[in-house]
């Protein structure tokens, strides 16, 4: 009986230190971003601008309706705004408004993204009997 209690006091005081080692580790700094890591990420974000830019033009080329026509002509404004964050960001010296720039311009992107896919996406029709 007295093993158990000992056992049991000695696991105990490990879950405690443990709770604490995590608890005062969760406080450090973050990880400072550079501008040389931004000019990195401004390339990779350029990149993937510049494919959903043909995906888009790949999706123009194709006859749509007037509602697909007129989800791409939103998404090619969104892509316009997105490049002109992206040649702010750029320029920008300092790495904290660069990165909020660069997260505005992915979500840009993935709306973009979005609505090209919907506007190709093959709209299903009903069978000729149903209501």
């Amino acid at each position: 009986m007295k093993l158990r209690i000992i056992i049991w006091t000695a696991v105990g005081i490990l879950v405690i230190a443990g709770v604490i080692f995590i608890i005062a580790g969760s406080k450090s700094t973050p990880r400072r971003i550079t501008l040389k890591e931004i000019r990195l990420q401004t390339e990779r974000t350029e990149a993937s601008l510049n494919q959903v830019t043909a995906r888009l033009a790949q999706a123009k080329a194709v006859p749509l309706s007037p509602e697909a026509t007129s989800s791409l002509n939103t998404a090619e404004s969104l892509l316009t705004q997105a490049r002109t964050m992206l040649e702010q960001a750029k320029s920008e010296t300092e790495p904290k408004t660069a990165e909020e720039k660069l997260r505005t311009i992915h979500r840009l992107l993935t709306r973009a993204r979005r609505l090209i896919r919907n506007a190709t996406k093959p709209q299903v029709t009903p069978p000729a009997g149903s209501p």
